[in-house]
Parts: structure tokens; sequence; C-alpha cells
């Protein structure tokens, strides 16, 4: 039975006010003013601190090698022996307010969490999460707190951004410099064991480290797909053309089923997916020193034109405009839709919600000759998180507590925070594997409380409840896609407008995809949508990127 998007909706906008505190209070750019006293937050001309030094962690071998290039490890089996990567209790036991992103529904209080409670008990604070869904994260995150009253921790991801984001971090949160810069970083050997590529990716500003990135994999997105419907109308991916995806994608789309499933948020999958095939670069491209974006270009244009088709040939659910993340999980799982564009992290999640009905794979790009079939790299980071300026041993402290929520694969912490208490949250099968009891599958999980998005080790190829031969599908993606990756130019560097008025910019832009997509207006009003960037602020901030690029 097809599971209504509009309760998936309602649930989500039930989670605005949970118990484990909700949002709605006056805006975030009152409690820095206007963003212009800080001044520039550009790294251009500024003495810049150098990246924290990589101490990678010696964990497990695993059965699938990664590459320094990005292809994740593979493990096909949990590891028999772990270690403690934290030396003692990091908390002072005083309360520790946090906000993050969830894709999940509310939790439990805390006094009646038991997953809650032993992460607290871990980690020696009281914390007190306020959740906010994905659906409402821009909304709600700009009106988050009137004044000074931040919290101490604000995870920053899920690819959304604040407003003014730069200009409200450098001026309210604190300088973490002193603590992370080169060598610093070893008296938090867990965070020290993020990757030279996650902090770049995160970038500085004004010189400084403010964050702490949120890892994930380099190849960023993938089109994941029911592995047997697509084979199931001759489609073979090891080479397909633009022509030979569309005639599968519309086979698929019959009977309220759809071949290519997307949301709203995600514009059809058109930067996640499509642009890269058709030769558009990751977001800019620089050319004799110039910045570009991908979006001004004839290429993305021409993907766009085919997104459009796609669309009218009813190759996507004709609502889709009012789906969320969630719903378009839930059409995938329960085989409504045969694809859905997502981040590598959906793959667990995949894989067991559609409970052996299917394999779950991922598609190699298409090519429609753009150069040869690519793929979108990641800047390496879900996000970041900051914390709020406080005395120095306050802000010790809560850097103590992210290296605990850091703690590798391979690590009694990591158990905690990933498959929760033993005999609770999971029982060991034979092979030492965690296996959820009901009360993890029912709810009292790390989606529903969301720790992970405050810190968390770098991902490997490891998933409870997925079995090997699908980690190895997902490796072996890897090993062919990660040569395709097209990179970012952009990634790490300060703009200005960026900061000031991205998020004005991306509406523009993203707004203008989804009413041409849908055939609300012709393809044609894209230039004005360009032109419209362009005056609101888009050559202003290509300028700024080049002029940090150059030095």
């Amino acid at each position: 039975m097809t599971r209504s998007p509009e309760l998936s909706r309602r649930s989500l906008l039930r989670a605005i006010g949970m118990g484990a505190t909700a949002i709605a209070v006056p805006s975030l750019l009152a409690a820095c003013g206007d963003g212009s006293s800080g001044g520039s937050v550009s790294n251009a001309g500024t003495d810049k601190v150098p990246w924290p030094t990589y101490q990678p962690f010696a964990g497990p071998t695993p059965d699938l090698p990664g590459t320094a290039e990005g292809v994740q490890a593979g493990y096909t089996k949990y590891p028999s022996n772990l270690v403690n990567a934290v030396k003692a209790t990091p908390g002072d036991k005083t309360k520790v307010k946090a906000v993050a992103v969830t894709y999940g529904t509310p939790p439990k209080p805390a006094d009646q969490n038991k997953l809650w409670k032993a992460i607290n008990d871990a980690l020696g604070i009281d914390l007190e999460l306020t959740l906010v869904p994905d659906a409402d994260f821009d909304a709600k995150m700009a009106t988050l707190t009137a004044g000074d009253d931040l919290p101490d921790i604000i995870s920053i991801g899920g690819g959304h951004r604040l407003p003014r984001e730069q200009e409200f971090v450098s001026a309210k949160c604190a300088d973490l410099s002193e603590y992370l810069a080169g060598d610093k970083i070893k008296a938090y050997p867990n965070l020290a064991n993020l990757p030279p590529y996650t902090w770049q990716g995160m970038g500085r500003i004004k010189g400084r480290i403010f964050g702490i990135p949120l890892e994930r994999p380099l190849p960023a997105y993938g089109m994941f797909i029911d592995r047997s419907a697509f084979a199931s109308v001759g489609a073979n991916d090891s080479s397909w053309s633009k022509d030979e995806f569309a005639t599968a994608v519309k086979a698929l789309s019959k009977n309220k089923q759809y071949g290519l499933g997307a949301q709203k948020a995600n514009q059809f999958g058109l930067r996640q997916f499509h642009a890269a095939a058709f030769g558009a670069p990751n977001d800019w491209k620089v050319d004799g020193g110039k910045f570009i974006r991908a979006d001004t270009l004839p290429e993305f244009k021409d993907a766009l034109a085919f997104v459009r088709e796609l669309f009218a040939a009813g190759a996507y659910y004709p609502d889709t405009m009012s789906l969320s993340v969630t719903d378009t999980k839930t059409f995938f799982n329960n085989g409504t839709f045969k694809s859905m564009t997502d981040g590598l992290a959906a793959f667990q999640p995949a894989v067991i919600g559609v409970k052996g009905a299917y394999p779950v794979d991922l598609a190699l790009p298409y090519n429609a000759g753009g150069g040869g079939p690519r793929i979108i790299a990641g800047t390496g980071n879900f996000g970041y998180t900051v914390l709020k300026k406080a005395p120095a041993e306050r802000i010790q402290m809560l850097l103590r507590v992210l290296d605990y929520l850091a703690a590798p694969f391979g690590s009694k912490e990591y158990e905690l925070t990933h498959f929760g208490v033993e005999g609770v949250h999971f029982t060991r099968a034979g092979d030492g594997t965690p296996t959820p009891t009901p009360l993890w599958t029912n709810g009292e999980n790390n989606v529903n409380l969301p720790i992970i998005y405050l810190a968390e080790a770098p991902r490997v190829l490891y998933f409870s409840g997925v079995d090997a031969e699908s980690v190895k599908r997902l490796h072996a993606w890897e090993t062919k896609t990660v040569p395709l990756g097209v990179k970012n130019p952009a990634a790490g560097l300060v703009s200005d407008t960026r900061s000031r008025s991205g998020v004005t910019l991306d509406k523009v832009l993203n707004d203008g995809i989804n009413d041409i997509v849908t055939g609300r207006v012709p393809l044609t009003n894209w230039d004005a949508v360009i032109k419209k960037w362009r005056d609101d602020g888009g050559d202003k901030m290509a300028e700024e990127y080049a002029k940090e690029y150059a030095g």
C-alpha cells in the first residue's frame, strides 16, 4: 500500500514542537546585528592558521581497501576486538544545549530514553537537544534565538546554509584555532583522525578555524536504483547514453510507479546527478582565474531541458514539489519510485527499508556527450559544528564532548553512538554483529536522536543489517565513479556576498529550476533567472571567489 506523503509531512511538522525543545523565537540575525559590524569574512589577504595535523586512527583492517582518492574502506563483518578511543569522561556534569537537523521523528524525552541517558552518562553532561526537521531547517534556523541566548553547540548541516552564515559564525561563535590548528588538535585525537579534505572542504573564515566538519565520502551523491526493475527493462548502466537512460526511466513509469524519485528540495536531482552528465561543472569552474557559475553555462541549460522533458513524459511523480526527503525515501522503499538521487548516507536505510524486496544499487552516470560520464564530487563534509563563545575551560570541555562523538569505527565509543547499549538496543549475533532490538528499530535510535550530526567519525562501508553483497556493490560503485568525480573549486572559499545573500541567490536559481522543470514557465525563462541572479549578487560573488582563490 502506498503511503501518503501528506502523513509524513505532518509527522515532520509535528517534530517542530518536540519535547527535545522547539524553535519559535526571533531572528538569528538579531543576535548579531546586521552582520556588517564584523567586516569582511574573506580569507583573502589574511594570515591563515594551519590546518589541523592529521593523525589517523590505526583501526581494524578492512576487507575492501579504501584509497587516498576517496574510495571508502569496506567491512563485511564487524570487528571482534574493540578499543577505547577516549581515556576519561569528557564532560563536567553541566547542561549542554545543542541544535541539529533531523530526518526522523521526535525522540522520547531524555528521562524516558535509554539511549539518551546512556549518551549523557558517557559524555558526562546533561544534553538538551533542539531538533529541526530538514524541510523546515532554513526557515527555523533563521529564527533560532534572540539576543545572545544561543545554544552551546550549533550544527549547520545537510546542505543547508544560514543567512549571513560566515558573519554570524565569526561574530557569535568561538574561534577554535588556538585549540585545533596544527599540532594543537592532538589533544583531541578523534578529531585529529578527521582527514584533511574534510577540513579544507569546510574552509576557514578570516583565516581562522571556527568549526568541526562532519565528514562524508568524496563521492557525494548517487542515483539509488531498484536494480531488478532496471534490469527488467533491459537497462545497462555500464555504458549508457542519455537516450538509453531516458528510455529506461520512461519504461518504468507506469501503473502509478515512476522511474525517477525526487523532491522539491533537490531540484529533481539536476545538480546532484544530471548536470554533470552533460559536462556542467560542480557549481563553479575556473577559467583563466575567473569563476563561472555552472548554472550560467549552456551545458547546464541542456541538462535542465532534459530533466524538463523527463518530467513532461511522466518519469517523475507529478506532485514531486509536495514531497519531503522522507516522503521520497518512503516511496523508494515501497517500490513506488524505482530510483532516487541522494547522498551515500542513504544507502543503509535504503537497503534495510526495502526489506529484501529488491537489490539496492547505485547507477553509473550516463553519457550525455559532455566529455564522458561524470559524477559530482563532494566537499567531504555534511556540514560543520560551531560552538557559542565561552570561556576557554568551557570550550575545551565541549571539544572533549565532540571528540568523544567522533570516536572511530572499531572503538567502544563508536559502538555506543551508532548501535546503542548492548542488551538494550542491540544483541550480538554469533559473529559479533550488532543486531538491533525492537527498542532501536521502533524509534530509540540515532536517527531520531541524531547526535551524529554534532560530531562523527570518518565514515566507512560497514552497515549493521546490510548483507556483504550490498557492501561489495557500493564499494565497486565507488571504485568506478571516484575517478569520474568533478570537484567544486569554490569549496572552502569564502565570499562576503555568499555569506550575506547566498540563501536568497540560491532560491532565485532553485525556484527557477523547479518552475521550468514542472512546466510552469518555458525553458526560455532561464535566461531571465540567470540575469536576476547576476544582478542581485551572483557576479559579485564570482569576483570575490576569484580574488580569494588567487590569494
